[in-house]
């Protein structure tokens, strides 16, 4: 079996050093778990100090494209294109795995190759890596994600390479492109498994999209989630405009 981990990838010289020696170190683990690891790097041409923590780590890394792109999203869609593993993923720049979670996944899917997407529990850090929170393992439903909660588990999350094969890529959205993703497996009725484990570590931290850009977020979440089904009645449409209005008079600073 072979993994592929895409790594989008713009100016975070703070954090992207972490990430690679991450992957790295699960790839280095591979042939013991009797399992091939790809990564892939799709930098937007990052400043001066990511190109230099780049080429440090350039001959441990499968593919890395330093180019212009249209978001994140496209740098993504270029990983999907270009890997080759039974299964992907994508890690930003600021975020994680955890190594021993993520074997224990690919335990998982060997044993059961039916899998087309699988997603594990999730430990909020905060910008040093201390640990805040942790996010635990729900089972995600089609209904729940576009009625009720939004809350998705795309940093513990793996999709299966031939089943997305036939769903397509991501789409333009600014931040929400992985909610609407795992709302296209789902429709698509992707067998779904979720790990009662930790998979990875997201990181929170003041520039990060999450942390900056939470009315971003809402709208995104709300034009979603309306294509795909959501009415003015339902619990998601009352407490996004609530949140919206929160964020209104007590903008963060």
């Amino acid at each position: 079996m072979k993994l592929s981990i895409i790594i989008p990838s713009y100016n975070q010289d703070a954090y992207i050093e972490e990430t690679l020696k991450n992957c790295i170190a699960i790839k280095n683990l591979a042939g013991i778990n009797q399992v091939e690891i790809e990564i892939l790097l799709f930098d937007a041409v990052s400043n001066n100090k990511v190109q230099q923590i780049i080429e440090k780590y350039k001959s441990k890394i499968d593919v890395v494209k330093i180019e212009k792109d249209k978001g994140q999203f496209d740098a993504i869609n270029k990983g999907i294109e270009q890997c080759t593993g039974d299964y992907w993923t994508w890690l930003n720049t600021d975020d994680t795995l955890d190594v021993e979670g993520f074997y224990e996944l690919v335990k998982i899917l060997k044993n059961d190759i039916s899998i087309d997407y699988i997603y594990g529990s999730i430990d909020y850090i905060d910008a040093e890596g201390n640990f805040m929170q942790n996010f635990p393992t729900r089972l995600i439903s089609y209904k729940t994600l576009v009625t009720k909660v939004p809350g998705i588990f795309q940093q513990g999350s793996f999709f299966k390479k031939s089943f997305t094969n036939g769903i397509g890529l991501l789409k333009n959205y600014n931040c929400c492109f992985d909610y609407e993703y795992v709302l296209r497996c789902l429709k698509n009725n992707a067998k779904v498994y979720a790990c009662n484990f930790k998979v990875a570590n997201f990181r929170q931290h003041s520039v990060s999209k999450t942390g900056s850009l939470t009315t971003n977020f809402i709208k995104d979440q709300l034009l979603i989630s309306e294509k795909y089904g959501r009415k003015w009645y339902h619990f998601l449409t009352w407490f996004s405009y609530l949140r919206l209005f929160k964020h209104q008079i007590l903008p963060r600073k």
